[in-house]
């Protein structure tokens, strides 16, 4: 019995052995983990900014951080990084990364992870961080979640919306919804290609902007930039990355235009408001028409106007001897010959006003070819190609053409090059054979 009480001891103080074991083994790894804490996580653009709210596009690149703090000195703290669908299936992981187990704030970050890695669809991500502690008794972890979202490259432009007139808006600020970039390029031109684009934020005093909105500039160094009333704008947006790629677009421009206010009494705004290539001009003889409106408040006199045919001025140059408040007047231009088919032809009002932007304009023609000049014998064959009577055409035989007239009037030459051209067709002849 005696020996039998011992044994029972035994079991007894070995149960609490095991028991005392497993309460100070929970009781350790409940205390090492109040010890580290996860501050702080965020999702990064490609300029290391943590964007809020967190929205990406699918090009962009991508990084995660996180932050803890180490209360009680570890061997070693490890990361996890952890990319999950909506539904929590891992997509993307990245391990590896530590620092040394001392107390206080730690932390480490991930960066320029392209997102078609583990893009899949758009919509809700989930950013899992694990912090990791190795201890005596084994590694202890803390985790913290946050939702993130991806959707596919676009830009909606939201105001002005597309078509708007009149705005009376003092300052104009533009407005955008984006799928994500880290900066925005905005694009503002009278002409809906942005050819030799009027305004652009990205150089000089206007740098990109970080957000979905702009301010355009109500008094811009440059004259030429200075929004004017009745004028049809075109701006579009571009989502970049900080490296300057494009990362999300406007899918087509929006257009808008301000409020035209009629000027004061002392405003001086002559504008070039067309070209006109004459009907009559060939490759032998150039001639222009330039229109000019006095769109100020005052009459202007003597003022030159220069016109100038792929880069070369035409000499001589025309005065505007007098043109009154809301007038238009023409100015006629002769060039002469020109050697290219296809001309860039600007107009340009040598006057200092207070709207530079509208003192030039550029246009684009094509010239028509110089018209050929038919033998007897040329026009007498091409007129046989019509003649689809076989008995008519050997009554013709032996004849020669002596005179043509075609009607309704007209040039002869012209109309036979268009026939050659594939321009035209003949819907009727009258052949008169005179013996």
């Amino acid at each position: 019995m005696r020996e039998m009480g011992k044994m029972g001891r035994r079991i007894l103080i070995f149960g609490l052995s095991i028991l005392l074991l497993l309460v100070l083994a929970g009781f350790t790894q409940v205390w090492a983990q109040g010890q580290i804490e996860i501050r702080h996580i965020s999702v990064l653009d490609s300029s290391g900014r943590e964007r809020t709210p967190p929205i990406f596009s699918s090009t962009e690149k991508i990084g995660f951080s996180v932050t803890c703090y180490n209360l009680q000195l570890v061997d070693r703290i490890y990361f996890e990084f952890c990319v999950k669908g909506p539904e929590g299936q891992p997509l993307f992981t990245h391990t590896g990364n530590s620092i040394e187990g001392n107390m206080g704030s730690g932390g480490s970050r991930i960066k320029d992870i392209p997102i078609v890695q583990f893009y899949e669809n758009p919509g809700r991500y989930i950013y899992e961080a694990k912090v990791i502690a190795t201890i005596t008794t084994g590694p202890l972890y803390v985790v913290k979640n946050m939702d993130f979202y991806i959707y596919s490259p676009s830009i909606t432009l939201s105001y002005p919306t597309n078509g708007a007139k009149d705005l009376i808006d003092k300052p104009l600020t533009f407005r955008w919804v984006s799928s994500g970039a880290t900066k925005y390029r905005v694009y503002v031109d009278d002409d809906k290609g942005f050819y030799n684009c009027l305004f652009q934020t990205g150089s000089g005093e206007y740098p990109d902007p970080e957000m979905g909105y702009f301010q355009y500039p109500p008094t811009p160094r440059d004259p030429r930039q200075k929004l004017a009333g009745g004028v049809v704008y075109w701006w579009k947006v571009e989502g970049l990355d900080s490296e300057g790629n494009v990362v999300a677009k406007t899918p087509i421009p929006f257009s808008f235009s301000l409020k035209e206010t009629a000027p004061s009494a002392t405003t001086k705004d002559l504008a070039v408001t067309d070209i006109v290539l004459d009907k009559e001009a060939t490759l032998g003889e150039l001639k222009f028409d330039v229109s000019v409106k006095n769109q100020g408040g005052m009459a202007v006199s003597n003022t030159r106007v220069n016109l100038y045919v792929n880069g070369v001025p035409v000499i001589p140059h025309q005065v505007l001897a007098f043109i009154n408040t809301a007038e238009t007047k023409t100015l006629a231009f002769l060039y002469g010959p020109s050697k290219e088919r296809i001309v860039t032809v600007s107009a340009a009002v040598d006057f200092p006003d207070d709207n530079m932007k509208n003192n030039m304009l550029t246009e684009t023609f094509t010239l028509p070819p110089e018209p050929k000049v038919y033998g007897p014998e040329e026009i007498w064959n091409i007129i046989k190609k019509f003649i689809k009577d076989l008995g008519i055409l050997k009554e013709l035989e032996g004849y020669t053409l002596g005179e043509m007239t075609l009607v309704p009037e007209g040039d002869i030459n012209r109309e036979l090059m268009k026939f050659e051209e594939g321009k035209a067709k003949v819907v009727g002849a009258e052949i008169e054979v005179v013996k």
